[in-house]
């Protein structure tokens, strides 16, 4: 197997194309599971300096609207990771219709 300077760039770009997409599924995910649970910790009941604009005291003083804004992370990062999937399908796709087949020759 002979090695050029072409073969080797195009594999560096693959791992490199690699790593950024498991670096972008990474954050969407934790972006997802970070603003899940920190929405739902904010209106649990909680001793706090003063009420929260729902009338007890939670977990957050700004609870109905810090609620608001992680659960709209959470919708963001649901549709960032849907089009992730579209995405790798689409590559998925384009793999399989490019892959040569291979003939066997079956002498007779």
């Amino acid at each position: 197997m002979e090695i050029n300077k072409n073969s080797v760039k195009n594999i560096s770009k693959k791992i490199l194309k690699s790593i950024l997409f498991l670096l972008y599924a990474t954050i969407v995910l934790s972006l997802i599971i970070g603003g899940l649970s920190s929405g739902i910790i904010t209106l649990i009941p909680d001793e706090a300096s003063k009420p929260c604009y729902l009338g007890y005291y939670a977990h957050c003083s700004f609870t109905p609207y810090s609620t608001l804004i992680l659960f709209a992370m959470v919708i963001l990062g649901t549709i960032l990771l849907l089009k992730l999937i579209k995405y790798v399908r689409r590559q998925y796709k384009k793999f399989i219709e490019s892959k040569p087949t291979i003939k066997v020759l079956i002498p007779s």
